[in-house]
C-alpha cells in the first residue's frame, strides 16, 4: 500500500460546535435513560471438567508430587513445577515458554506461587474443578498493610512480562488472611486471566485480582468472578490499559472495582454490592463501561463513583441513590443509555452527539470433547514439517500442537479445510528461518459459516484470510493478511504486528489488540469499507492507528496510544486517526514522555473534499473522552444544556 504523503501546514478548524451538559463545573453529556437489557456471561462456581488430550505437553503438577486432595500441602510441589528450567530470573524466556497444568483437584498452599520470566501459562481443568486454596491463618497473609498474593506473576523489567496466562481454575482464600491478594497480576502486550473464580472466606482477603504493580496491561480479564475481599479488582498506574469483559463482582467491603490512574475498557460487568461497584479515583483515571448491571447498593451510595474520565453506556443500577456520581455531583437517574463525563469533540457541526454504537458480536467458541476427533501435530525431528498438511486434511475437527517449540525454517504454506474447526497451540512457539515469509502460514480460502478458531500460539503463525469463512485469533501473536471477500475477523487478547486491513463488507471485532511498529510508520488498522469495532488497543510507534475510508465505520473504545518516538519536522507526519468520507467514534488515552513524542495531528477528517484536523497542541489533555465523526445522517438527541467547550 502507498504511504501517505507528509502533511502540509494548513488552517485548522478545531471544533464547529460543542454540545455538552454542565454539571457543577464539569463538562458532561447526558443522553436519555432508555437502556438495552443485558445478558451477562460470567464465571460459574462449577463447570464440567475440560477435556484435554494426554499429549498436551504441559507440565503436570502431579508429576512433581502435588496431590490435590485438599489435605496435603502442595506448595513445594507446585513451586517446583514453576521453577523447572526457570531458576535464573535474568534469562530471557520469550522463546522458551512454559505451561503448567493443574488437573482437577483441590491444591492447598500456604505461600505465594511465583515464577521467573515471561511467557508462563497456568492451566486448570475448569472453574470448581481445579481449586488452589490458601489455608486458614497462612503465615504472612493476615496484614492488610503488607499484602501478600496467592499467585503472583513477575514484573520482568516493568513492561516485559509478556504472555502471562491464568485459565480455568478457582482461587480460594481461607479464613483469617486479611492481607491476602488472590492474584497479583502484571502482563504486557498479551496475557489473560480467563475463566477464573476468586473467592475469600467472610472477613478475609484484601483484593481478589490486583493490578497495582508497575505496569499492568495491555492484557485481558474475561469471564472472571470475584466474591468477597475489600476490593474485587484493583488497577493502578497510567499504563498500559487492561481490557475487562464478562466480570462479576459480589460482596466486596469497600468497592467492586477500583481504578487509580489507569485507562480501562470494561464490557458486560455485573455487581452485587452495597458499596460502589466501580470507583474511578484519580483525576486522570479513565474508564469505559459498556453494559453494566449494579444491584444491591446502599441508599447513600452511587454505583459508579467517578473523579476522572468516564464513558458509560447501557448501565442500570438498583438500590443505590443513583447509577453515577461524577465529582461531587450525584447524576440523576438509575439508568443511562449513554453518559460522558467530559465534553465530546467534533470537527464538523453535523456530526452526531453520541458514539457510533456498532453492533457487538461475542467471540465464537468451539468445544468438541470427543478426543477421537482431535489430531496432534507430531515431528520426527526439530524442523520436520511434513505432517502438517496431511494432518489438516485428515478430517479431524481439532488440531493441536503439544506444548513446546517448533521450527518451520522455510516458508511453509498449508491450506486449512472447512473440516478443521479449531487449531490450538497450548502456548507453543514456532520459530522460523531468516527468509522473508519463512515459518508456518495458514491459508484459509474455503467458504464455511463455521468460524475457524486459532489460539494459544506465542508467536510464529501467519494467517492468509482469502475466503469468506470467519476467523478467530485468540491468546497469541499472529501475522494477519486479508483479501477482498474475506470473512469476519475476531481478535481476542492477541498481538498482531502487521497491517490489519478490513475489507469492504468485512467485520472486525477486536478485544485487547496489541499492534506495534516501533521503528516504522505502518498503519495499524486500515478499514477499507468494512466495520471495525475495537475495545482495548495498545500501539507503539508513529504510524496511523486507524485509517477509515470507502464509507467504512470504525468505533474505538479505549485504551492506550503510546507514540514513543520523536515526531520532528524532518520526518513524515501521520495523524493518529484518519477518516475520509466515513464514520468513526473514538475514546482513547495517550502516554507521552517528552514534548516531541506525540502525534502533531490527533485526528484528520475529510468530508466531501474538505479536510479538518485536530492538532495535539489544541487538545490540552492526554485523554480523548469521546470524538465523534459521522458521515451518515443521524437523529441527534437534544442535550439538556449548551455551554462553551471546556478543556481539562
Amino acid at each position: 500500500m502507498k504511504m501517505r504523503a507528509p502533511l502540509l501546514p494548513r488552517p485548522i478548524r478545531l471544533i464547529g460546535r460543542m454540545v455538552i451538559l454542565f454539571c457543577l463545573g464539569s463538562a458532561t453529556l447526558l443522553t436519555d435513560t432508555t437502556v438495552t437489557p443485558t445478558t451477562h456471561v460470567t464465571a460459574q462456581n462449577t463447570l464440567p471438567p475440560l477435556v484435554l488430550p494426554i499429549e498436551h505437553g504441559m507440565r503436570d503438577v502431579k508429576g512433581y508430587g502435588a496431590v490435590g486432595d485438599g489435605v496435603q500441602n502442595d506448595t513445594a510441589a507446585i513451586q517446583q513445577a514453576l521453577d523447572d528450567a526457570r531458576s535464573d530470573p535474568d534469562l530471557d524466556y520469550y522463546g522458551r515458554p512454559a505451561a503448567v497444568y493443574f488437573p482437577a483437584g483441590t491444591y492447598l498452599v500456604d505461600d505465594t506461587l511465583a515464577w521467573n520470566g515471561c511467557c508462563m501459562t497456568l492451566q486448570g481443568q475448569g472453574i470448581g474443578q481445579t481449586i488452589i486454596r490458601l489455608v486458614d491463618n497462612a503465615p504472612g497473609f493476615n496484614d492488610p498493610d503488607n499484602p501478600k498474593a496467592v499467585i503472583s506473576t513477575p514484573t520482568v523489567g516493568g513492561n516485559r512480562s509478556f504472555r502471562q496466562n491464568i485459565a480455568d481454575m478457582t482461587i480460594e482464600v481461607g479464613a483469617n488472611n486479611r492481607g491476602a491478594i488472590g492474584i497479583s497480576y502484571v502482563a504486557n502486550n498479551s496475557g489473560s486471566v480467563r475463566d477464573v473464580h476468586i473467592s475469600a472466606a467472610p472477613g478475609s482477603g484484601l483484593v481478589g485480582l490486583s493490578m497495582h504493580r508497575e505496569w499492568p496491561g495491555p492484557c485481558l480479564i474475561t469471564r472472571v468472578q470475584v466474591d468477597g475481599f475489600d476490593y474485587g479488582i484493583v488497577a493502578e498506574h497510567r499504563e498500559y490499559g487492561p481490557t475487562l469483559e464478562h466480570i462479576t463482582l459480589r460482596h466486596q467491603r469497600i468497592a467492586g472495582l477500583y481504578n487509580g490512574s489507569n485507562t480501562l475498557a470494561i464490557r458486560n460487568i455485573e455487581s452485587i454490592n452495597q458499596v460502589p461497584a466501580i470507583t474511578n479515583a484519580a483525576g486522570n483515571g479513565s474508564i469505559i463501561v459498556l453494559s453494566g448491571t449494579f444491584r444491591g447498593g446502599a441508599a447513600d451510595e452511587s454505583a459508579i463513583v467517578n473523579q476522572g474520565y468516564l464513558y458509560a453506556r447501557n448501565v442500570v443500577a438498583s438500590g443505590y441513590q443513583s447509577a453515577i456520581q461524577s465529582g461531587d455531583t450525584v447524576v440523576p437517574g438509575m439508568s443511562h443509555a449513554e453518559y460522558v463525563a467530559s465534553a465530546i469533540v467534533r470537527l464538523f457541526d453535523e456530526s452526531a452527539e453520541r458514539s457510533l454504537h456498532l453492533p457487538i458480536a461475542e467471540t465464537p467458541t468451539y468445544v468438541n470433547s470427543d478426543l477421537n476427533t482431535w489430531g496432534a501435530f507430531t515431528t520426527r525431528w526439530y524442523g520436520d514439517t511434513a505432517a502438517m498438511q496431511p494432518l489438516l486434511d485428515s478430517g479431524k475437527s481439532t488440531i493441536y500442537f503439544p506444548h513446546g517449540a517448533y521450527l518451520f525454517f522455510r516458508p511453509t504454506v498449508v491450506t486449512v479445510p472447512a473440516t478443521v474447526r479449531r487449531i490450538i497451540g497450548y502456548s507453543s512457539v514456532i520459530n522460523r528461518g531468516p527468509d522473508d515469509g519463512a515459518g508456518l502460514t495458514l491459508h484459509i480460502e474455503e467458504g464455511s459459516d463455521e468460524p475457524l478458531i486459532i489460539e494459544q500460539f506465542g508467536y510464529g503463525v501467519r494467517i492468509q484470510h482469502a475466503g469468506a469463512r470467519p476467523v478467530v485469533l485468540k491468546y497469541g501473536n499472529y501475522h494477519y493478511t486479508s483479501e477482498p471477500g474475506a470473512g469476519d475477523l475476531y481478535i481476542e487478547d492477541s498481538e498482531v504486528h502487521s497491517l490489519i486491513e478490513v475489507q469492504p463488507g468485512q467485520h472486525l471485532w477486536a478485544r485487547q489488540l496489541n499492534n506495534e511498529d516501533l521503528g516504522g510508520t505502518r498503519t495499524r488498522i486500515l478499514n477499507n469499507g468494512g466495520a471495525a469495532w475495537v475495545m482495548g488497543i495498545k500501539t507503539e510507534g508513529a504510524g496511523t492507528v486507524i485509517d477509515t475510508r470507502n464509507g467504512g465505520r470504525s468505533e474505538l473504545l479505549g485504551t492506550l496510544i503510546y507514540p514513543v518516538v520523536e515526531f520532528t519536522d524532518d520526518k513524515p507526519q501521520y495523524p493518529a486517526f484518519v477518516s475520509t468520507d466515513s464514520s468513526m467514534s473514538l475514546i482513547y488515552s495517550l502516554s507521552v514522555y517528552g514534548e516531541l513524542r506525540n502525534y502533531m495531528v490527533q485526528i484528520e477528517e475529510t468530508r466531501n473534499g474538505e479536510t479538518r484536523r485536530l492538532m495535539s497542541s489544541e487538545v490540552g489533555t492526554l485523554r480523548m473522552p469521546l470524538f465523534v465523526g459521522f458521515s451518515e445522517p443521524v437523529q441527534n438527541q437534544t442535550p439538556q444544556a449548551y455551554l462553551p467547550f471546556i478543556r481539562r
